[in-house]
């Protein structure tokens, strides 16, 4: 008996762990006019286009829209900190600066929930000529500045204008025209909220995202354009990051497994440099998005694209991962995929492609977008937004469909699970009508805040859906 009962051990043991998630996945629905969590969890909304900033000067101004990345920054304590959220936008504001914007979010923890602590700070990009679409970025905490992207490489100065409700000073800046001065990296310091130069050398393409490693000097670039390169930049000097060399990404071939194509450092290349990575035969992706790091794997959104020509794009070669979706010089993949790149072999695999469910169909995992990553009760997860390029092709309901809604989820997914699927994706949460989550992150070592960006909601939803804000998820009680 005993030695069945020890058999018996044996076995259960042997069998593969079912994933357990913190929370209860929401059920799946249609459409939504307000942020839809498990019911077991609460969550507070700190900041919201149109509340008050300040200058560095003192003058007050209503704050822009669009929320998109959040970094959290030290403060005094652990319950005093702030959180520095991006503006993706071109918008004209004679107080604020024209372009896009940056604030810089004081909060405090008071009685188990977050609230908005003191005066709200804008960052002056006027000092560098302007920004535009503020995205995603990182804080390197070494030195305590921000590196974000710019999000766009606007082609005239009328772009920029936006008949006056963009840029309203397009004359040329520090030797550029101004729409050339803009689709960079941008170094800030928030504690002065100014910001301190353009990274020439990190290239102009449609900046994404950034991350910097450990030693200080590598950072990885992505490009959200079809078709995307996949960049690295290495700083001369450690967190110095206005000097040193940019490479493209290659797969590898029998003649050349280095994976790394080092780049021209002439401005008027840097300006092009997409292009010139192309015609170097640098590999191609579909929309490169966001990038979080678990020890040696970083892995990488893609949102993907419906059919894609393959046309101007000169010596490239498109990633092995859309090879299967290739017909007639035309590549269609509509619902993207999540990357993982081995930081040892430079390979870029799939981890999980979007897509339906096959034992849950109405489980539709479509364009990833922010990503980030959190270790819970022991268990490592990923945390992926979606951003919907169509509604269409399954990636709404037939009701949202008809009524022309883009409905946009947060999926949960348990890294020791071996070759995912999307019917392994726990669905944490439905965006409001009409609006993308972004910017979604932590607390550095604390599990249980969840701050997150609804970013341009519908503007009939109710208040507090109706304009894009920052908002704080409670994954404790």
């Amino acid at each position: 008996m005993k030695n069945h009962f020890i058999n018996c051990l044996l076995f259960f043991s042997s069998l593969p762990l079912l994933a357990q998630y913190p929370f209860t996945e929401v059920p799946f629905q249609e459409k939504t006019n307000t942020l839809i969590v498990n019911k077991e969890l609460q969550y507070t909304v700190l900041f919201r286009a149109g509340d008050t900033v300040y200058t560095q000067q003192g003058k007050r101004a209503l704050a822009k829209g669009t929320h998109d990345m959040i970094l959290v920054l030290p403060g005094s304590n652990a319950n005093n900190i702030h959180l520095a959220v991006s503006h993706e936008c071109n918008d004209s504001s004679r107080i604020l600066g024209d372009g896009g914007a940056m604030s810089i979010v004081p909060i405090k923890l008071e009685q188990a929930k977050w609230f908005v602590s003191d005066s709200i700070k804008n960052i002056d990009f006027t000092t560098v000529g302007g920004t535009y679409n503020n995205c995603s970025g990182t804080y390197v905490k070494e030195k305590s500045t921000i590196l974000t992207a710019e999000e766009g490489t606007p082609e005239s100065n009328i772009i920029l204008y936006r008949k006056g409700k963009g840029y309203t000073d397009t004359s040329n800046f520090n030797g550029l025209k101004r729409f050339e001065n803009t689709g960079w990296m941008v170094e800030v310091d928030p504690n002065s909220n100014k910001a301190l130069h353009k990274l020439y050398n990190m290239g102009r393409f449609v900046h994404e995202s950034a991350l910097v490693l450990a030693d200080g000097k590598t950072v990885f670039l992505t490009d959200d354009f079809a078709p995307s390169v996949f960049f690295k930049f290495v700083a001369t000097e450690k967190y110095n990051f206005e000097s040193g060399q940019l490479y493209a990404y290659r797969e590898a071939t029998p003649s050349d497994t280095s994976h790394w194509i080092k780049l021209p450092m002439q401005l008027d290349s840097l300006m092009d440099i997409r292009n010139i990575a192309l015609r170097m035969g640098a590999s191609y992706f579909l929309r490169m998005e966001w990038m979080t790091l678990v020890g040696q794997k970083m892995y990488i959104t893609a949102t993907g694209y419906d059919n894609f020509k393959m046309e101007n794009v000169f010596n490239g070669k498109p990633a092995s991962h859309l090879l299967p979706f290739i017909k007639n010089n035309t590549i269609d993949q509509p619902y993207g995929s999540v990357l993982e790149f081995d930081l040892i072999t430079n390979k870029i695999t799939v981890l999980l492609n979007g897509g339906s469910g096959i034992k849950q169909p109405e489980k539709h995992f479509s364009n990833p977008d922010a990503i980030t990553t959190v270790l819970k009760n022991g268990k490592t997860y990923l945390i992926i937004q979606e951003d919907i390029i169509y509604n269409t092709r399954g990636r709404v309901g037939k009701t949202a469909l008809a009524e022309k809604i883009f409905v946009n989820e947060i999926y949960w997914l348990d890294l020791s699970i071996k070759n995912p699927t999307v019917d392994d994706l726990k669905r944490f949460a439905i965006a409001p009508n009409g609006s993308e989550t972004t910017g979604g992150t932590f607390i550095s070592g604390n599990s249980r805040y969840y701050f997150v960006n609804i970013q341009h909601p519908d503007a009939n939803n109710p208040a507090p859906f109706n304009k894009s804000c920052t908002v704080v998820i409670y994954l404790d009680k």
